[in-house]
Formats: structure tokens, C-alpha cells, sequence
């Protein structure tokens, strides 16, 4: 039996996906088959295929952080979910496939009544959101946050999961979508604002928290915004790794050690550090499984509501990314395999 699954054989733009075909494997001792029903896209896949994200995957590989799916076949030995069970899985690569083999211990069941759909736009977006507020930042009710692209998936998260802890948001956006934000209950911060003139115009001129995806140098501005007592969460290089060349990875270099490192030397009772799911994993190991249950509790419940953009076939994944960067659709673009 052969599967489809999409390929990065080289570095390149959108083009160098490939829909490839290959022999269903089947899954080894703590491994676990899924066919996949839904798959998330994200600008980590974008940048992983650019090759821009030190230590990603081999090429040629399968990009896709996220999947939900069915158990097809459980590994020997493995204990696991059984066949037929619906789970959701975060993954390093390997979503964009019908088929994906994954550790057992990434595996948790999808609750009830959840649309496969609705939970791949949750998964990703909402576990690091979730994450970075309540076990990096721990950020208390009545506390006030500063969030950078405040109305893509990961800031929407941020504003429906503070909402619900009883935090604050400001948030940096467009113009055009201030009024998203807003009824997000964030209180916007135009992007052609000076930020830190809004966040000292604030009651104790700084916040408790910030969380900035740009990178570069925006981090040590965004450090600049903090109490003394709070931290400056870095989550992403985007502006940074957006292009290719020696001087844009420079540039991220660059920020990251001005903005995450040395401020660390100033004994100014701040604190930065650069977000890593995995390695949260090392010193919280039982964290995974804890916060993608609660964020699927949510989603069940009907506290969270993740926004799909748009749902498209594997053959159309370029047409995903191209989409994800010109940034033609608002909301999670979520591949769905012909299988499903």
C-alpha cells in the first residue's frame, strides 16, 4: 500500500514542494501509525523550508508541526491509544502526509464532538500561547502583556487565553486590524506606533510580560518595555530569517545576542529568553501532554474559537505557503489529505 505525503527535496521558495508517493511504512516499538486527517500550516514550515531554522529536519523531509488523525496501526509492544481513536500529535515534521508515523508519546486523544479541523488550527498556536503565558511568564490575573503580531494565529491565542486568565493585552497590528483585535478584548497598538511610547504611557509605564515573534533587533526594544520583575519572551525571528542571504541570518544573530543574551549581564531584575517547545519538554517532561489536553478542553468547551482561514488539499500545499507569505488569508490554513 502507498501514501502521499508532500516533500521539501532542497532549499527554495514555495515551489519546491513536491507531492510524493511512497510505501505506507508501518510503525516500530513506541510508534504509532496515523492517518491523518487534518494538518496545520504555519510560518515555521515556511522558514524550515527556506532552511533558515538552525538544526531543522534533513532534507528531503515532510513539513507539517501538527496533526490530528485516526490510529491505523499501534508498533509492537507500544502502548498507545488503540485503533480507530482520534488524537492530535505535535510533531517536528511529517504532518503534510495521509499517513504519519509518531511516537506514541506525542499522541492525545481529541476530545468528543471536536472537529478535526477546528483542532489543527488550535493545536500549534494555542499549546505555545498557553505555554509561554502560564509556564514561562506566569503571568497572574490583573497582569498586563505586551504581544507582537497581536492579530495573527499565535497573537489571537495569546488574546482569547488571557482573556480568560484575566490579563491584559496590548497589542501590536495593522490598522486594518485593530477591530479584530479589539473584539478579541486586546486593545491594539498600530504597527507605524512607536510601541514603547504607548507601553510608558501606561499606568507604571511598563508591562509584565512581552512576547515578540519579529526577532532582530525588535527584541531589545521589546526588553525595553518590561518591568523590572517581568520578562521578555522571544518566539520567533521572522523579520530577521525572512530572507536567505548571509546578512538577513546576521541580522537575526545579531538581535538574538543583543536582545536575549546580554541583557541577562544587566542586573536590572529582568529576565529574557528565547521560547523552545521541545526543550521545555527536558526539564517539564510531563508539560506536552498537560497543556495540548487543556487547550482541547477549551476547544470542546466552546472557550476558545481558533479561526480557519481556509482548508485545502495536499496538492495545493504550495498554494498554502504562497498564501501564508503575502498574507492573503486571514486565519489557520489547515491541509486536509484526500483520505480523510
Amino acid at each position: 500500500m502507498r501514501y502521499r505525503h508532500v516533500s521539501v527535496p532542497r532549499i527554495g521558495g514555495a515551489e519546491v514542494l513536491r507531492l510524493s508517493s511512497d510505501e505506507l511504512p508501518a510503525p516500530t516499538v513506541g510508534q504509532v501509525r496515523v492517518r491523518v486527517l487534518a494538518a496545520g500550516v504555519s510560518y515555521g514550515d515556511i522558514l524550515l523550508r527556506a532552511g533558515v531554522i538552525p538544526g531543522g529536519p534533513k532534507r528531503p523531509f515532510t513539513p507539517g508541526y501538527d496533526l490530528v488523525g485516526v490510529v491505523d496501526q499501534v508498533g509492537p509492544g507500544t502502548r498507545a491509544p488503540e485503533p480507530g481513536r482520534r488524537v492530535v500529535a505535535l510533531v517536528r515534521s511529517g504532518g503534510y502526509a495521509e499517513y504519519a508515523i509518531v511516537a506514541a508519546n506525542r499522541l492525545v486523544t481529541l476530545p468528543d464532538g471536536v472537529d478535526p479541523v477546528e483542532a489543527s488550527a488550535l493545536a500549534l498556536n494555542y499549546f505555545i500561547a498557553q505555554q509561554m503565558l502560564h509556564r514561562v511568564a506566569e503571568v497572574r490575573p490583573g497582569g498586563t502583556v505586551l504581544v507582537h503580531s497581536v492579530s495573527g494565529g499565535v497573537g489571537t491565542a495569546f488574546l482569547e487565553l488571557a482573556g480568560l486568565a484575566g490579563v491584559t493585552v496590548y497589542g501590536t497590528c495593522s490598522a486594518a486590524r485593530a477591530e479584530q483585535v479589539r473584539a478579541l478584548g486586546g486593545r491594539p497598538i498600530d504597527r507605524a506606533e512607536d510601541f514603547l511610547r504607548v507601553v510608558r504611557g501606561l499606568p507604571g509605564g511598563a508591562v509584565d510580560a512581552v512576547f515578540d515573534p519579529v526577532g532582530g533587533r525588535h527584541f531589545m526594544r521589546s526588553y525595553q518595555a518590561v518591568r523590572r520583575g517581568g520578562v521578555m519572551v522571544g518566539f520567533g525571528q521572522n523579520a530577521a530569517l525572512r530572507g536567505t542571504d548571509r546578512r538577513d541570518l546576521l541580522t537575526g544573530a545579531q538581535g538574538f545576542l543583543g536582545g536575549i543574551v546580554l541583557p541577562k549581564l544587566i542586573p536590572d531584575g529582568k529576565r529574557t529568553l528565547f521560547y523552545n517547545a521541545w526543550s521545555l519538554e527536558k526539564s517539564h517532561p510531563a508539560a506536552y501532554q498537560q497543556d495540548l489536553a487543556t487547550v482541547l478542553e477549551l476547544l470542546q468547551k466552546g472557550l476558545v474559537s481558533p479561526r480557519v482561514g481556509r482548508t485545502m488539499p495536499l496538492d495545493e500545499a504550495a498554494d498554502a505557503h504562497r498564501a501564508m507569505e503575502s498574507a492573503a488569508v486571514t486565519g489557520k490554513i489547515v491541509l486536509v489529505p484526500a483520505t480523510a
